[in-house]
């Protein structure tokens, strides 16, 4: 990940259009967009110190079994996966990097009965909240599983799984390293080893503070992961995120054999099987932990029982940025007008919808049409800033 840390130097004006702070893929997304629509942008990061939630994400593009209870986030979700076909084509033709991206569907496979009738019932919940635009899944039982799987056996517990024909896996690396060149090759200005400490208004910009130095833009838009809640307080913004820990296994490369991203199981194209992941509210601790390992290797084998031969070659803990429903906040200053702040944790999966809608919200300060939802007022939090 080392090219990340490359972008042009400014030597003598530090000011820009607009300030992303954060060098992840959500901010990284948005300021690739941002920049390519031309406006002079800054990307300001920690580098690759930062707790990255890109370390511990298995590349997912997923749609089914989101958004209950917030029909808007289900229609975000669908329209990134719609479009992550033309993204991750956009991104090779900038950049030359290949994202790995596949879209041949997803399956969510269901251990026991009980199981199975939860995952319809939360599918089928969500299918009546988004009406009457459709909402596309499909329940399979075991034997229709089986079918699509030639080259994998089944474990005696999977009951069968539901199945949505617009998920897609990607190579969550190479996306960062694709954003972080594209946006260079845009005219973006990348700064990696620039933590924020402090950010003010002042004249009708926004100066915001390193250890290093200060830059100033008319709008600021901080998507710094599980540093949000801190810097979104300083511009009048209540962002109630926090870090969860996920756990994830890589075992050692097979034939390819897997066809389908899956819950908690996805093969690369390099032919490892990446399993994962755990969910810890465990703050900002990354050690491993045996007992979640094990966990997680006993669901993979329970799926699947051939990766039992296979050996793990890595294991590591990655932090999602989580909020309290889980869903995205999407936030603008009501106090500090332009400036805007994101925290969620379904990074890849919104990628596309990042580098496409989210520039047009912050450059014309048009909210998308029910971006309402997303607002941390949603929780009812008395603010007290």
């Amino acid at each position: 990940m080392g090219s990340c840390n490359m972008g042009n130097v400014i030597s003598t004006n530090p000011a820009a259009d607009v300030l992303v702070v954060g060098g992840g893929i959500v901010g990284s997304a948005v300021a690739f967009g941002m920049a390519e629509q031309g406006p002079r942008v800054i990307m300001l990061d920690e580098g690759d110190v930062a707790f990255r939630a890109a370390r511990g994400n298995v590349g997912l593009v997923w749609y089914h079994g989101k958004g209950k209870g917030m029909p808007r986030y289900q229609e975000w979700c669908l329209e990134s996966t719609l479009k992550w076909t033309k993204f991750a084509e956009r991104l090779h033709e900038v950049t030359g990097i290949d994202v790995s991206y596949q879209k041949p569907g997803g399956l969510h496979f269901c251990l026991g009965e009980e199981e199975f009738e939860s995952r319809r019932n939360l599918l089928e919940t969500i299918r009546r909240e988004a009406a009457p635009k459709p909402y596309d899944f499909q329940m399979l039982d075991r034997k229709t599983t089986q079918e699509m799987l030639p080259r994998m056996t089944l474990g005696e517990s999977v009951v069968g799984a539901s199945f949505c024909v617009h998920e897609g896996h990607v190579n969550p690396l190479f996306l960062l390293r694709a954003l972080h060149n594209g946006f260079k090759k845009f005219g973006g200005f990348y700064h990696p080893e620039h933590p924020v400490f402090e950010i003010r208004h002042s004249g009708g910009e926004y100066v915001v503070e390193t250890p290093k130095r200060s830059f100033s833009a008319k709008k600021l838009v901080i998507a710094a992961g599980n540093g949000t809640p801190r810097l979104a307080k300083m511009v009048g913004m209540h962002i109630p995120a926090f870090p969860e820990k996920g756990q994830v296994l890589l075992t050692e490369r097979v034939r390819p054999c897997l066809p389908f991203p899956c819950n908690r199981i996805r093969q690369t194209g390099d032919g490892n099987f990446i399993l994962g992941s755990s969910q810890q509210d465990a703050g900002y601790d990354v050690k491993i932990e045996t007992e979640v390992i094990q966990s997680i290797s006993k669901h993979a084998v329970k799926v699947f029982p051939l990766l039992a031969q296979l050996r793990i070659a890595r294991s590591w803990a990655g932090l999602r940025v989580m909020t309290p429903d889980a869903k995205p906040i999407y936030e603008s200053s009501e106090s500090f007008p332009g400036a805007f702040a994101i925290a969620l944790h379904s990074g890849v999966s919104l990628a596309a919808v990042h580098a496409t809608n989210i520039p047009r919200w912050v450059l014309d300060e048009k909210r998308p049409e029910g971006f309402e939802s997303f607002s941390s007022r949603r929780f009812n939090v008395q603010k007290t800033l």
